[in-house]
């Protein structure tokens, strides 16, 4: 899971990310901080995530002993989350998507020549619109899974 809340003000967001980190791990899961490294290590969490719209503060580039999981939104973005050497990478948006209406997806192609590029093999997620519709379509490519709100939201 990823704490991607970050409309909260500081302190009311490590609240929110202290009650999710005890919550999930009673569950057994991990939990990583979106944009915010000196908070997932304040609240001992798994790991770390970041986007292509981030800057990378520069003592993380040294690498951190968390899980880094990085979103990208383009095949050129991709390329070069690769020398980032992430331990994962989210592909977004593939559909068209209610929580980011206003971009464009990349579409079923655009997520397959992501994957064709995937030189280092890294584990590779899809995100953005996944629905119980439009996922088969997603069982036919190498991804190592999938990130939704769609999916799991009742119609």
């Amino acid at each position: 899971m990823i704490i991607r809340e970050y409309d909260l003000l500081r302190a009311e967001r490590e609240i929110f990310a202290r009650e999710i980190l005890n919550l999930a791990r009673s569950k057994g899961f991990k939990i990583l901080v979106g944009k915010d490294l000196f908070l997932a290590k304040k609240i001992k969490a798994d790991g770390v995530h970041f986007s292509d719209f981030d800057r990378l503060p520069m003592y993380f580039l040294r690498r951190i002993n968390f899980i880094f999981s990085f979103s990208c939104h383009s095949l050129k973005s991709f390329l070069r989350a690769q020398r980032l050497s992430p331990d994962m990478v989210f592909i977004s948006p593939i559909f068209p998507t209610s929580s980011h209406k206003e971009k464009k997806p990349l579409g079923l192609r655009g997520l397959a020549k992501i994957i064709t590029k995937n030189q280092n093999l890294l584990p590779v997620y899809a995100l953005g619109g996944v629905d119980s519709v439009n996922i088969k379509s997603l069982k036919k490519l190498k991804l190592a899974g999938f990130g939704a709100i769609n999916f799991f939201q009742k119609d």
